[in-house]
């Protein structure tokens, strides 16, 4: 049979089959659906979206996933001596960068008052002492990053050595497809990060 062509058709059934008794597509006014000859629904190819309103391949979707940036924070007092835990973390996460933010100067603090962050495994993973001066108000910065193998849960804590009042802003910048926060502060999609590599005040 002849191969025919015809451009000039106003419309067609709202049930079009592809082939003989192939896939079909069938629509109304406010859907369109492709259907197997069996009526289930079909798979189907495209290519990788461009614009804002394309859609997305799978693949596309997949990649927003692998690598999810999150932002923690923990907000910790001088006294807070029992680490306190920031999250847990599913394996394959990576640590990208921790901050502690010092708003104010730790009143009578000294050497002996620090701030320590890390995990179950290694409490100053991150942050150690010596790294942050809590008698001097600046954000301090460790940019050690750190993937995980299995799941693992971040921590923080305060030493207090001589400080009577201060407090500490911790935030963590993780990659990873899992956080579950399990304590205190929020989580939030990571904005415009400082590229600064070390430690400033």
């Amino acid at each position: 049979m002849a191969t025919v062509k015809k451009y000039n058709l106003a419309g067609v059934s709202t049930n079009l089959e592809l082939g003989k008794q192939g896939s079909y597509i069938t629509g109304n006014s406010s859907a369109i659906g492709f259907y197997t000859s069996g009526d289930a629904l079909q798979k189907i190819a495209i290519a990788n979206a461009t614009a804002a309103t394309g859609a997305v391949t799978k693949a596309q979707l997949d990649a927003t996933t692998e690598d999810l940036v999150q932002h923690i924070t923990l907000d910790v007092d001088y006294n807070d001596t029992t680490a306190s835990n920031i999250a847990t973390i599913s394996a394959g996460s990576r640590v990208i960068s921790v901050t502690v933010d010092i708003p104010s100067a730790w009143s009578s603090g000294g050497a002996g008052d620090y701030v320590e962050v890390g995990d179950t495994s290694n409490g100053s993973r991150f942050i150690r002492s010596g790294d942050v001066d809590v008698t001097a108000v600046g954000q301090y910065h460790s940019q050690y990053q750190y993937e995980y193998s299995s799941e693992s849960v971040l921590t923080a804590r305060t030493v207090n050595g001589a400080a009577s009042a201060g407090s500490a802003t911790i935030s963590v910048l993780v990659a990873a497809d899992s956080v579950t926060v399990t304590d205190y502060g929020s989580i939030n999609s990571a904005q415009n990060s400082n590229s600064d590599l070390g430690n400033i005040s």
